[in-house]
């Protein structure tokens, strides 16, 4: 881009810049840097650039309007308001915008595992035939509808397991190639999904490499929100995570909404049941017509930070591969252990069955972290071991802790919401005492994006009034309310169970539902919010990154869970069970930011 183009842009641009501090950009010394640090910047450039005389001087000119841009900043500092007046927030709005439709793929391929099981187990109520999954041990519908869990389970653990590369994939790679290269892969299990789900026949292994795949999308998070809380002001944390995170966070009601629209049209094709229609292989065709312009408008749109990355595109795109493949592996493990365990007398009660989950949780988790450490290359290696020193803050486990319980429950509920409004109130008793489809059951593809939708807005609304409340406070009255609503679930749930006509709880259960996930939602933007202030910026992205790593692992205990109390038949002990975690987070938060002489009070 010229420095005419510059100087007249697109509406919004930003000002003209200055002769003498073009000459300035211009200079070798500026354009070449130095690998593995920040580009050189003369003390003539840092004095205009810090002096906000008349003309606006700037210091990344070819990174300026919605043009195409440089790969790499060659200076930034939005802690400086002349510096951020001047440029900073132009460059920073542009990366936020394209950044927001690329995670929003993330959390739509990762997601989308929610309605394809509803449909998929639709398809098979009317036509057996069609998805039976024998090779499962479907041997009847309370199993059938116990393992279709484990697709977004699975696609749970997988992104759990990938957001622990990807919380240090940021500076080791340049947040723009980790952007538009994660989109690049999220098309792949959607391009499988919608190639394997024409065959009625497809074997659920299959399937479960799908979702598999699909986790990509669940580490997305931690690199795309690290990267943004690069190019904001920390008082303006609140604001741009929770914008990238909430609008982000909107995936899900896309897929939830749009998804189950597509795979109820045909669009010429043959349903894949000659006894009732269905096309569930649509929504990975939808999402991977999603992907790639979001992918597209990453690579032209997004800028590395000056102090990311190596010093060549070809390094960086090695880094970038090699973590995610082996956070991909750290993943298989765990779901091979899943498949050839499944069968294991050990395994095989309720309390076996979840102890086999968080086992699962620990193998993954643990992997990875070993394969981090030790199999990383040399480069990026010194980066994840600087990052390292999150590891010896306190306060990133606290953190962590309260992050479970916000984005775990957020996720997993939103993983687990629509299959449980089919398995509640899909089914009654006949009077033989079989298990029957219910006539009156409530459509749960007109229902099951609202919960995702009521997070994921108010998110951005959580994340400002943490800016004016604090963050602990406002995560405080969020938990109580959260804690309550989640035991009155348990209560309605066990009464719905009970009911010849469930329908007739489904108003108040929609209800409570909707309330967890504002609950759950608000504490998302708060508690970034309060890491963003409690941590210094050099360690906030990595402990941003690392604590939803850790807390995304609720996409696949919370589905788990779900299916092995559906099994049992008795849904409400998992609203139980994490009743008493909230409890617990409730005085964890009130004893380090809340109570008189806390140790961080104001957070």
């Amino acid at each position: 881009m010229s420095g005419e183009e510059v100087e007249t842009g697109a509406s919004d641009s930003a000002p003209a810049i200055s002769n003498e501090l073009k000459s300035i950009v211009q200079t070798d010394e500026v354009e070449t840097g130095a690998p593995d640090a920040a580009p050189a910047i003369s003390n003539e450039l840092k004095s205009i650039v810090q002096a906000g005389d008349d003309d606006r001087p700037t210091s990344n000119p070819k990174s300026l309007g919605y043009g195409i841009q440089q790969i790499k900043l060659e200076y930034w500092d939005p802690e400086n308001e002349k510096y951020w007046d001047a440029e900073g927030k132009y460059i920073a709005r542009r990366n936020l915008i394209a950044s927001i439709p690329n995670l929003l793929c993330g959390f739509g391929v990762w997601l989308v595992w929610s309605v394809i099981t509803s449909k998929i187990q639709l398809i098979h109520d009317k036509d057996p035939t069609v998805y039976n999954f024998d090779s499962w041990g479907a041997k009847d519908n309370k199993e059938y509808k116990a393992i279709l869990y484990l697709l977004p389970a699975v696609a749970g653990i997988s992104g759990g397991t990938l957001r622990i590369p990807n919380s240090f994939m940021t500076q080791c790679s340049g947040g723009r190639n980790v952007i538009y290269n994660t989109t690049i892969l999220l098309a792949l299990p959607m391009l499988l999904a919608g190639i394997a789900l024409k065959n009625p026949d497809v074997e659920f292994n299959f399937l479960l490499a799908c979702s598999l795949l699909s986790g990509v999308g669940g580490g997305a998070f931690a690199s795309s929100m690290s990267n943004i809380n690069f190019f904001y002001p920390r008082k303006l944390q609140g604001y741009a995570l929770g914008m990238n995170g909430g609008l982000g966070n909107l995936g899900v009601s896309v897929s939830q909404l749009l998804a189950p629209i597509f795979m109820s049209t045909s669009f010429g094709a043959a349903s894949v049941s000659d006894v009732t229609n269905g096309w569930a292989y649509n929504a990975g065709w939808l999402w991977f017509a999603l992907c790639v312009p979001s992918a597209i408008l990453a690579f032209f749109w997004m800028n590395n930070q000056p102090t990311h990355g190596e010093a060549t595109e070809l390094l960086n795109l090695k880094n970038f591969w090699w973590m995610e493949i082996v956070g991909m592996f750290a993943s298989f493990l765990a779901v091979i252990t899943l498949i050839f365990t499944r069968d294991d007398a050990a395994f095989q009660s309720s309390g076996g069955k979840i102890g086999r989950n968080f086992l699962l949780v620990l193998i993954s988790a643990v992997i990875e972290h070993i394969f981090m450490w030790f199999l990383t290359p040399a480069s990026p290696k010194a980066r994840v071991r600087a990052q390292a020193v999150i590891f010896k803050e306190k306060h990133n486990y606290v953190m962590t802790f309260l992050y479970i319980m916000c984005f775990g429950s957020f996720i997993g509920y939103s993983g687990s919401f629509p299959k449980l409004i089919t398995d509640l109130f899909g089914y009654i008793t006949d009077e033989n005492g079989n298990e029957i489809t219910n006539p009156n059951a409530p459509n749960v593809f007109n229902f099951a994006w609202m919960g995702a939708a009521v997070g994921s807005l108010i998110r951005p609304i959580g994340g400002v009034l943490s800016d004016k409340f604090g963050g602990a406070k406002v995560t405080m009255v969020a938990i109580l309310v959260c804690t309550a609503c989640a035991m009155g679930q348990a209560v309605v749930v066990q009464k719905t169970r009970e009911l010849e006509k469930p329908e007739e709880n489904f108003g108040i259960f929609l209800f409570l539902f909707l309330m967890l996930f504002l609950c759950t939602g608000t504490m998302n933007g708060s508690t970034f919010r309060t890491i963003g202030v409690l941590f210094e910026p050099e360690i906030s992205g990595p402990v941003l990154g690392w604590s939803s790593a850790i807390a995304s692992y609720g996409a696949f205990v919370i589905p788990a869970m779900f299916g092995v109390a559906i099994a049992a038949g008795k849904p409400e002990t998992t609203f139980w069970a994490l009743s008493g975690y909230y409890v617990a987070c409730a005085v964890v938060n009130f004893w380090y930011y809340i109570r008189p002489n806390c140790e961080k009070p104001g957070v």
